[in-house]
């Protein structure tokens, strides 16, 4: 199916949006897991900010700027995932978008984990989230992401720009 740039410029802004909203869940989620284990709760924030600030974003405690940034860049790179799971999915049935929901959480850790951390020069960070846990927060990530994305329309409306077919069941 051949989409028009309308409905692919929809379809980004829809994945952005959900994207964004997994990404706050799971920074609030990492955020009350530190506080809950007596860990610094800025770490998680702060570490999206270590390829501008290196060592100063790795350091215990809250730091303005890089809390700042650091959230800012962790929200631009949910975003993205966001926007590339539309891309994806767009189109599909509520059912099968749930699918591609579970198994993109699988392809959203691998990205991070073993692609995006080591580039940026945060392999460190894969000690600090055992594998399980990484898979978890991924999963909870994509969840988020999927209802968003699935309930955009519902908020929203028809004027969100969904075609028929995002409706099907």
């Amino acid at each position: 199916m051949v989409k028009s740039s309308i409905d692919t410029r929809r379809a980004l802004t829809r994945g952005m949006l959900a994207g964004v909203a997994a990404g706050i869940l799971l920074t609030l989620m990492m955020t009350l897991m530190s506080a809950a284990g007596g860990k610094d709760i800025w770490y998680g924030i702060k570490g999206a900010a270590a390829p501008f600030f290196g060592q100063q974003a790795m350091q215990p405690g809250f730091d303005a700027l890089p809390v700042l940034i650091g959230l800012i860049s962790h929200l631009v790179i949910s975003a993205a995932w966001g926007a590339l799971f539309a891309l994806v999915v767009e189109g599909w049935s509520r059912s099968t978008t749930i699918i591609a929901g579970v198994l993109w959480a699988f392809v959203v850790w691998i990205g991070m984990y073993y692609l995006v951390l080591p580039v940026v020069g945060l392999s460190s960070m894969q000690d600090d989230a055992p594998v399980g846990r990484a898979i978890a927060f991924h999963l909870i990530f994509a969840a988020a992401l999927t209802t968003a994305y699935l309930v955009y329309p519902t908020v929203f409306g028809r004027r969100a720009g969904l075609s028929r077919s995002a409706h099907a069941v």
